[in-house]
C-alpha cells in the first residue's frame, strides 16, 4: 500500500516541476528492479531510472504509453537495462487478459516497450 501512495505523490508532484526538454534518443537508462514486485514498484523504478529520485514516468499502462511518446524526460528509441529483472518475474504475476491471450502485466509492459522501440536488456 505504501508504494501506491508514494506513486500518487510522485505523479502529483511532477506537475510542479519545471519542464525540462526530453533527453535525446539513443540513451541508456538503468532500471533498478530490486523492488519491482508489483505495479507501483515498476512505475516508481522506471520513473527514477529516467527522471531521477522521485521521478515520474507513468502510473498505469495508458500513462506509460503517453510517456513513451515524449515530453516526460526521454525520447525513444532508448535502451532500458532492467537490473534484477528476475525479481519481477518471480513475484506473484498479475494476470492480464489481453485481446489475444492471457499474459502477465510484465509481459504487457515488455510488449509496450517493444511497440515504442525501447530495447530492454534483462540482467
Amino acid at each position: 500500500m505504501a508504494r501506491e501512495e508514494w506513486l500518487t505523490i510522485v505523479r502529483l508532484q511532477r506537475r510542479w516541476r519545471t519542464r525540462q526538454p526530453d533527453r535525446p534518443p539513443g540513451r541508456t537508462y538503468d532500471l533498478n528492479g530490486s523492488h519491482v514486485t508489483d505495479k507501483a514498484g515498476f512505475y516508481l523504478a522506471i520513473g527514477e531510472a529516467i527522471n531521477g529520485p522521485g521521478g515520474y514516468f507513468g502510473c498505469d499502462l495508458d500513462a506509460l504509453n503517453d510517456c513513451l511518446r515524449g515530453r516526460f524526460g526521454a525520447r525513444t528509441p532508448f535502451t532500458s537495462i532492467w537490473h534484477d529483472f528476475q525479481i519481477a518475474r518471480d513475484s506473484p504475476a498479475t494476470p492480464f487478459d489481453g485481446p489475444d491471450e492471457p499474459s502477465t502485466y510484465y509481459d504487457v509492459i515488455l510488449s509496450i516497450f517493444q511497440d515504442h522501440d525501447v530495447a530492454v536488456v534483462m540482467r
